[in-house]
């Protein structure tokens, strides 16, 4: 799949694009010890593989967004330039579900089971939600959408089924209506 819709400066989205790493703002969170071993992989290999995903800030500015790691280690290899895909807030948001950093599902569409599933997932990795009833919830959603259309999730804090509101603005991210 080629993306080749453009940024608002005529940059092409989804395309790689060799950029220079001074014009690119960023800062990994890595192990200090990967960072070096990526750095030392960049001397030898010359260039990066995987091209570190950035968004356009203006003209000649970036902000890295995901695999930063590289980023730090091209600058502590003293490369001048490194591999990117420059990408806007949808793709990065589509960047965040294949990465696994986000677990998403249309709860409207959706079976119930793959409903349950998901809550398993924000249960078991989600700070407050080990108390919740993943099966008891997607069964109360799969009810309830049977005769109202689903717009938002206000809805999960009236069904009695362990989601109250300060719960919704978390699973915004997770249980989607559209």
């Amino acid at each position: 799949m080629v993306f080749t819709e453009e940024s608002p400066l005529g940059i092409k989205l989804g395309q790689i694009l060799r950029i220079p790493c001074k014009f690119i703002k960023g800062k990994s969170d890595a192990h200090p010890m990967v960072i070096k071993a990526i750095a030392q992989e960049l001397k030898t290999a010359g260039k990066n593989v995987l091209p570190v995903m950035i968004k356009v800030l203006g003209e000649d500015k970036y902000q890295a967004i995901l695999n930063t790691q590289i980023l730090e280690a091209a600058r502590q290899a003293k490369a001048d330039f490194v591999w990117c895909i420059v990408v806007d807030d949808k793709m990065q948001s589509q960047l965040a579900v294949e990465s696994g950093q986000v677990v998403r599902v249309n709860i409207t569409k959706a079976p119930e089971k793959e409903v349950a599933a998901v809550l398993e997932y924000v249960k078991a990795n989600k700070p407050g939600f080990n108390k919740i009833e993943p099966q008891k919830i997607a069964s109360a959603i799969a009810e309830y959408r049977k005769t109202r259309p689903l717009t938002n999730l206000s809805f999960l804090t009236k069904l009695k089924c362990g989601i109250g509101k300060a719960k919704l603005a978390p699973l915004a991210d997770i249980l989607v209506t559209a």
